[in-house]
């Protein structure tokens, strides 16, 4: 059980010395690939479920890493928003077409309603109707318009933020890869239950699907296009 327990692994304090840890070990998963040439006018940052059900502390989903990607988060989407790029949210709940017996109800035990404020996306953020994707499953291409909309705006590298690092977040960085998309896990703007799962997501991530990239220098790219 271990393995699953909840831990506060990424701090503000701590942040810097657990990015250069993360990036040195997932160096070795990612050395033999060709790199792939980033195209802001191609691009769109994905933020994946930062609802009120992972980051209240009250509520026994709750990530206590979580808050430390709230910060770093918000400057990515400001500088999508200056370079006049997609900043795409998504919104974790049971949709009003589901039936009352669902994979994820039947794997957890209970299931998130959207009429719950739990599942509300954290005040922070600024939020854009058009653009908050409704999910009920891990993936947030399955059931919604997220493919469709992407290709509308002209998007084939995706940026992917959120929680949780191990579960939607990998899910849907696999399913990006899938369909075609170029991805990136910004790995900093990243959190799990504890820094095994989050460690272990990322290097599975990093020789497979996606390529693992620290919030800093992805600003820097942006600035510099």
């Amino acid at each position: 059980m271990s393995s699953l327990k909840k831990k506060k692994y990424f701090t503000i304090k701590n942040r810097e010395k657990k990015i250069k840890k993360w990036i040195k070990i997932l160096d070795n998963f990612i050395s033999g690939k060709k790199e792939i040439n980033f195209n802001l006018n191609k691009s769109a940052l994905l933020i994946i479920d930062m609802q009120n059900y992972f980051l209240d502390s009250s509520s026994h989903a709750y990530l206590p890493s979580g808050e430390t990607i709230i910060k770093p988060i918000e400057k990515l989407i400001n500088i999508f928003q200056i370079n006049n790029r997609p900043v795409i949210f998504t919104q974790y709940g049971k949709l009003n077409s589901d039936n009352n017996d669902t994979i994820m109800g039947r794997w957890w035990g209970e299931e998130l309603s959207f009429e719950d404020p739990l599942s509300e996306i954290i005040p922070p953020f600024k939020l854009n109707d058009e653009n908050i994707i409704k999910k009920s499953s891990y993936d947030a291409f399955i059931g919604t318009n997220l493919q469709e909309l992407l290709e509308k705006l002209n998007v084939h590298q995706l940026f992917i933020t959120g929680v949780v690092t191990h579960l939607c977040c990998e899910t849907t960085a696999r399913s990006a890869f899938c369909r075609g998309f170029q991805v990136w896990m910004v790995i900093d703007c990243l959190a799990s239950r504890n820094e095994e799962l989050h460690l272990s997501s990322l290097k599975a991530a990093a020789h497979g699907f996606a390529t693992p990239i620290i919030s800093d220098i992805l600003l820097e790219k942006l600035k510099h296009e």
